[in-house]
């Protein structure tokens, strides 16, 4: 039996939380957060569903239902992030492995985003990016590392 598509990205799965840094942007104030996501398999594997929350001063900032799957025609690893800033999702995020890390890109009218999951031994770290259309430099916005609560 040939495993799930998406059987790399068993560490997003399970219910996780842990500090986040998030930098001043257009969108946002800088400083602490708390991130606390539940991800799950669905379709047979064929999909990877995360809830993720964030959360400011004691009061959620940030919610995002994203979905991992892949395209059968690359194997690249696709995310669809829905989020409370209500941004379509399209074009889906297209990523691949760089060595331990992996990197998901997505480019819009409105500028391109970078966002990277790396495996720890109890969780993940992650991050996200922002580039303007016209910019070569990336601007962070925001990284943490996550821990798993429960499986």
């Amino acid at each position: 039996m040939r495993p799930p598509p998406l059987a790399q990205l068993e560490f997003l799965v399970g219910e996780l939380s842990g500090p986040e840094d998030v930098s001043s942007t257009p969108w946002a104030t800088g400083g602490p957060a708390i991130g606390r996501v539940r991800g799950e398999r669905g379709l047979d594997g064929g999909v990877l569903v995360q809830h993720q929350v964030q959360e400011r001063d004691g009061a959620v900032a940030f919610r995002a239902l994203n979905v991992f799957t892949t395209d059968p025609a690359t194997g690249e690893v696709l995310l669809y992030s829905f989020d409370n800033f209500g941004y379509p999702p399209e074009p889906a995020g297209r990523g691949t492995w760089h060595d331990a890390e992996l990197v998901l890109e997505r480019t819009t009218e409105r500028g391109s985003a970078r966002t990277t999951f790396t495996p720890t031994t109890d969780g993940y770290r992650w991050g996200k990016w922002f580039r303007a259309p016209g910019v070569d430099e990336w601007s962070p916005v925001v990284t943490g590392e996550l821990r798993r609560t429960a499986r």
